[in-house]
């Protein structure tokens, strides 16, 4: 990273440089994003699909909601930092190669 372009506040560091790592070392970057993307909705789906099912089997509405949006939010949380770092990462990889 140079200090000409610095990454925004949200980009985590150290996730961003192990990204930028893995392309310099002939890692496919878009590959590994479009992963991630498919990743992310198959546990939001697994969460969202065991939550109703849950409630099908007469769990309590209140704790099932509450706890099935908090994970939803923490897994969401995580996922939005992880592929923010990885975008920062393909447009500082993508800028050295132009």
């Amino acid at each position: 990273m140079t200090d000409l372009n610095p990454r925004p506040w949200y980009v985590l560091d150290g996730l961003a440089d192990d990204y930028r790592k893995v392309a310099r070392e002939g890692g496919d970057l878009r590959m590994l994003r479009a992963l991630k993307i498919i990743r992310s909705i198959i546990v939001n789906l697994a969460i969202i699909t065991i939550s109703l099912y849950s409630l099908y089997r007469g769990g309590d509405p209140t704790f099932v909601s509450a706890v099935s949006l908090s994970t939803l939010a923490l897994y969401n949380g995580v996922e939005v930092a992880d592929y923010a770092a990885l975008a920062a990462a393909f447009a500082e990889v993508k800028q050295e190669r132009d």
